[in-house]
């Protein structure tokens, strides 16, 4: 045994040293590729990259690579068309190197890393982004954390210089402590309920236990607070040692770009992170591999939230950072995922055992191993054959080892990759920082590749790619199976953080020897023929123009009782892109909520077919979406343009010869079903905002249980008669824009007509997406999270706002909204940590009101939520009055520069054309109008729309609706009790069950408060409270708890008491009376909404937009 310890540990002795050695060389090499440098104007030393960097040719930007004198690497970049700037700094230090009894460290790290003494106000840094339309974030990966910001060109060196400061004295304030640990165990919390995060935990958890690897990276108060107590140590301490020891210049990568001079960028990079601390290369080696022979071979049976059926099978690979340039994963990527036959996909589509297939990397850029993972979404017959399925998988493989490394099929993944690089599109401004950042990491990278890896041109190694697929083999992987349903299988264990439950057996032996490789059932696996959609041809036919002559909306080449055409040639990319769109509106009656589920049904099934058929497309750089809606079907196709006519052919003809296959219509509601029921299982937040508002705003739109209801009512027969019907009449709007001559347009049109052949839809028989004209009042709907486990729940409040079509209204309740972002974050995120998921933004349909929504997850009750929300609306107005003149017009200024950023892509500006197409309206100027409305306002403006619509108290038209989504565990008032008691009560009952004072009616509650209103007094209330009650129910644990803030029951008190002293406003319905509706009102005057679609069929719809100019095609026949 001290033999066996001493030779583990000489070899790691002897590969730390190789590993110094290494970097050693690597450095003094990398030193001879710098030259000595200062800069203009404080004269500040660096070194500059004398090399030259391998850039796109369609790359316009200017760049420096330079070396600070504490060895910080920095990527700047002049963009002269950047309106705004950006900045990422990435160090290589990540959730791999925390500590073993403090799992989450680098994590929490991150989280208090946002003070600096220079500037130790806690919300400065937050107040400033916002202030200045910015946006800003971090996060912390396996093998780096990564802090970046963007923000308005004005005002990026105060940018850089506060960010800068995070790094060099940190504040960490005692302070922030308690509340940041609380963040991060609420951020953990909020993702309790992803089956994504649930199944990576486990798949760490069943590593090698003394691997880092096997840690919890997101941390908890369990892993942190009480783990760091339970062995007297300060967690303020460990994590400021932690920074200490790891946070060094010397693995730290900075990017910054502006459109400030190249020169200016370097003055300021050098000038404010230079004085970042060296330490010197104080990265932690990673040693071993976590896929240890003990944890292989092995089947884990575990239980998902979700309604879904996932097989994985999990290979351990060495480190291959060395492979940047080759990337032999993607020559795996592209032939699990091709359809066609003689590909594993396709034989498991034929037996209906697969609707997906998907492989992935821990990331390329993992230090000491790595992992392949092939992951398949079974159909609910797969599971009960995942034996047969992971024998294809194998047999397949067995097939390309003997095929050996096809040049073919990797020139096509290098032909896109270089046609790509070559017509490069600038990325917006965070996504380069944040890419270049982190992507740098990677030693073997040489200096001259900072700038193209990632992007640039793939080179095959027959090598590299048969070393890969040597790792790929039955005796180096275990299996992992997911479904919310197991038959025959009882679990034995949970998962210590998620709560997991899992079983894990050993896999039998015909699993794991040599013979499965030489499993075959009458299918010949064979490697595929060349993909035809990879363009041959890059002509570029427009040329740029200069900027006052760019052409802002684009041609109506054709309108008439068939269809209209518009075209815009680039002028302003010269690119071979092309960006193609037709919808085409078939519907003549008013949909029913059969209509839609059948059409959602049809969507699915189109895509299970174009995603095998069309899967060619995608690899050679086209992209493609199609919609069957309920009311018409859209077709979008994007990306090199040599193909793309040809694409969309493709996609008509396949839609109008559909027949209805019986397999395939049943693998579709099967999927359809397991969406539908998955939506329960999304965030509380999620849930209101993107499920339950779409359903109040939208007529057509109904909830996804009656749509899953629904589902038994379609057969076959149903199914192909939309199909066949759809296509009997119809109306198709139709842009081509990019690479193409008009000729292209005009033929694009004419095949769209041909493949068609149906007759025109008059205008009359066109049905038109409606939005819900809510009705003056106020008004509130709760429900209840589905998942009996789930912590959180969630408010959100929207208050109905100046109308869609107005560019002043629209312009209005954006600078509101954005007024509102950073202090309601500040105050329920930061100040009174009610959640992980706290914002407040606008939202907008394509016609109807603007709205300002607030949204908070907590586990804190919704009702409590609700009310702080309140306060904040209540006060945000003086916040907004105090604006000075300068800070009002840097606030309109950032937005003026937001909406003048010049377009990155023909496809940005071909999607910007097709709102104002698709809506009918063809208000191309909309921005125009926009901008002029902006240099117009005053601050007056902001407040004379507040009191108009937001505030309760002046706006004469309020409307505003109160989303709630209860979790299971909360008490759960029901209407008879929101007619009876105010929210501030109910808010109070549930913070005071929550801290386990069950024993306290609600009834004697109200009583109480009612009595204590009367003084007004919340510190002798809450004594009272304390005497009458806690003391009587409560245990000392739980005193000592609510008593502190945590608890809410102060907070909650206090907005008790003063509700009850206010006199109360009714928000009655202004022109009808819901009353006679069977529609309950709570005590303080809502509305209750028990149904969403009852509540709709009471109000009516707004009219459609009318076209802001007549339109004149330029031809008429």
């Amino acid at each position: 045994m001290q033999n066996q310890l001493w030779f583990h540990a000489t070899l790691v002795a002897i590969f730390i040293g190789l590993y110094g050695w290494y970097h050693s060389i690597t450095d003094h090499a990398l030193q001879l590729d710098f030259v000595a440098r200062t800069t203009a104007n404080l004269k500040l030393p660096y070194m500059e990259f004398s090399g030259k960097l391998e850039q796109s040719p369609g790359d316009l930007r200017e760049h420096k690579l330079i070396k600070l004198s504490n060895n910080l690497l920095v990527m700047c970049a002049k963009d002269v068309d950047a309106t705004q700037a950006a900045a990422s700094l990435s160090i290589n230090i990540g959730s791999l190197d925390d500590p073993s009894e403090l799992n989450g460290l680098a994590h929490f790290l991150e989280h208090m890393l946002f003070m600096a003494k220079k500037y130790p106000d806690e919300s400065e840094y937050i107040a400033f982004i916002k202030k200045n339309a910015g946006e800003y974030n971090a996060f912390t990966s396996l093998h780096s954390t990564t802090y970046f910001f963007g923000i308005t060109n004005q005002v990026l060196e105060e940018t850089l210089d506060r960010f800068s400061r995070f790094f060099i004295d940190p504040l960490f304030a005692p302070s922030s402590v308690t509340r940041e640990l609380h963040a991060v165990d609420s951020e953990h919390k909020g993702n309790l309920q992803s089956d994504l995060r649930r199944a990576f935990q486990l798949n760490r958890a069943l590593s090698n236990t003394s691997h880092p690897y096997s840690y919890f990276s997101t941390g908890n108060l369990e892993t942190l607070r009480d783990s760091s107590q339970q062995r007297g140590l300060d967690i303020r301490n460990e994590m400021i040692r932690f920074y200490e020891t790891y946070y060094s210049a010397d693995i730290m990568k900075l990017a910054v770009v502006g459109n400030h001079s190249i020169e200016q960028l370097v003055e300021w990079s050098v000038a404010k992170f230079s004085d970042i601390k060296s330490k010197g290369n104080t990265k932690p080696q990673v040693i071993g591999q976590p896929l240890t022979s003990d944890v292989m071979g092995k089947v884990v049976h575990y239980q998902t939230l979700s309604n879904i059926y996932l097989l994985s099978l999990e290979f351990g690979l060495p480190e291959f950072k060395a492979q940047y340039k080759t990337r032999p994963d993607l020559y795996l990527e592209l032939l699990f995922k091709r359809q066609t036959p003689g590909s594993l996909f396709h034989y498991l589509k034929q037996k209906g055992w697969a609707a997906d297939i998907n492989t992935d990397t821990l990331s390329q850029d993992m230090d000491g191993f790595n992992m392949f993972e092939i992951e398949i979404n079974m159909t609910p017959d797969g599971l009960k054959h995942y034996n047969n399925i992971i024998r294809a998988v194998f047999e397949y493989l067995r097939v390309l080892v003997a095929y050996g490394p096809q040049k073919l099929f990797y020139d096509e993944i290098s032909a896109v990759t270089e046609l790509n690089f070559r017509f490069y599109e600038t990325p917006g401004v965070v996504n380069w920082v944040l890419d270049r950042s982190q992507r740098c990491h990677n030693p073997h990278i040489v200096p001259e590749h900072y700038l193209s890896a990632g992007n640039g041109v793939l080179d095959f190694n027959y090598k590299d790619v048969a070393d890969f697929m040597t790792h790929l083999h039955p005796q180096n992987y275990r299996v992992f199976l997911g479904a919310q349903n197991h038959s025959d299988v009882e679990f034995t264990t949970t998962e210590k953080y998620f709560g997991t439950p899992y079983r894990v057996d050993t896999l039998p032996l015909n699993l794991t020897d040599e013979t499965i490789m030489y499993w075959t059932e009458q299918y010949r696996f064979h490697l595929p023929t060349p993909n035809s959609f990879i363009p041959k041809s890059t002509k570029v036919v427009g040329k740029i123009m200069p900027p006052t002559e760019v052409a802002l909306a684009p041609s109506l080449l054709y309108r008439t009782d068939a269809y209209e055409l518009w075209f815009k040639q680039d002028d302003q990319f010269a690119r071979p892109h092309g960006y193609i769109r037709v919808e085409i509106a078939y519907a003549q009656t008013a949909p029913l909520s059969f209509d839609r589920a059948a059409a959602q049904l049809l969507d699915k099934y189109v895509a299970i077919i174009l995603d095998g058929e069309l899967y060619n497309a995608k690899v050679a750089g086209m992209d493609y979406s199609v919609s069957f809606l309920t009311t018409k079907v859209d077709i979008e196709v994007s990306g090199f343009s040599a193909k793309l006519q040809n694409l969309v052919d493709a996609i008509l003809h396949r839609l109008k010869t559909l027949n209805i296959e019986d397999h395939i219509f049943q693998d579709s509601l099967t999927q359809m079903r397991q969406n539908y029921q998955n939506k329960r299982n999304r965030q509380p937040f999620q849930q209101l905002q993107r499920i339950e508002h779409p359903h109040f705003n939208l007529a057509y739109v109904w909830s996804f249980e009656t749509l899953e209801q629904q589902l038994a009512n379609i057969t076959i027969d149903s199914l192909q008669r939309l199909v066949t019907s759809a296509f009997e009449r119809t109306y198709a709007k139709i842009i081509v824009s990019g690479n193409y001559y008009e000729s292209d347009a005009v033929d694009t049109a004419r095949n769209v007509q041909q493949i068609l052949d149906s007759q025109p839809l008059s205008a009359d028989k066109q049905i038109h997406g409606r939005v819900v004209a809510i009705e003056p009042g106020h008004y509130i709907h709760r429900t209840q999270m589905s998942d009996a486990s789930s912590l959180n729940g969630a408010s959100l409040v929207t208050i109905y706002c100046g109308s869609q079509l107005s560019a002043k209204d629209r312009v209005i309740t954006e600078l509101l909204a954005h007024i509102n972002g950073s202090p309601f974050f500040d105050m329920l995120r930061t100040k009174e940590q009610l959640g992980y998921v706290v914002y407040a933004s606008k939202v907008s349909y394509e016609t109807g009101r603007m709205m300002l929504v607030f949204n908070a997850q907590s586990e804190v009750n919704p009702a409590y939520l609700t009310q702080r929300t309140d306060k904040f609306i209540r006060d945000i107005r003086q916040h907004i009055h105090d604006h000075s003149i300068e800070e009002f017009d840097a606030l309109v200024l950032s937005q003026i520069a937001i909406k003048t950023a010049k377009l990155k892509s023909i496809e940005d500006e071909a999607t910007q054309f097709w709102e104002p197409i698709s809506t009918g309206v063809y208000d191309f100027d909309y921005l125009v109008q926009e901008i002029a409305q902006l240099k117009l306002l005053s601050k007056e403006d902001l407040l004379e729309a507040w009191d108009m619509y937001v505030n309760p108290n002046t706006a004469v038209n309020y409307t505003r609706i109160d989303s709630q989504i209860w979790p299971v565990k909360s008490v759960y008032p029901q209407d008879s009790k929101l007619s009876t008691y105010p929210n501030s009560v109910i808010s109070l009952f549930g913070c005071l069950h929550s801290n386990g004072l069950v024993e306290i009616g609600i009834a004697e509650l109200y009583k109480f408060v009612q009595h204590a209103a009367l003084s007004n007094n919340v510190n002798d209330s809450l004594s009272d409270l304390e005497e009458l009650y806690f003391s009587k129910h409560a245990t000392a644990q739980t005193l000592e708890r609510i008593t502190t803030d945590d608890s809410r029951i102060g907070t909650a008190v206090e907005m008790a008491l003063q509700d009850i002293a206010r006199s109360t406003h009714k928000f009655r319905s202004l022109t009808g009376d819901f009353g006679t509706k069977n529609m309950r009102q709570t005590l303080d005057g809502k509305w209750i909404i028990d149904n969403i679609d009852s509540f709709k069929a009471m109000q009516k719809l707004y009219d459609l937009a009318e076209p802001e100019t007549s339109l004149a095609p330029k031809y008429t026949n």
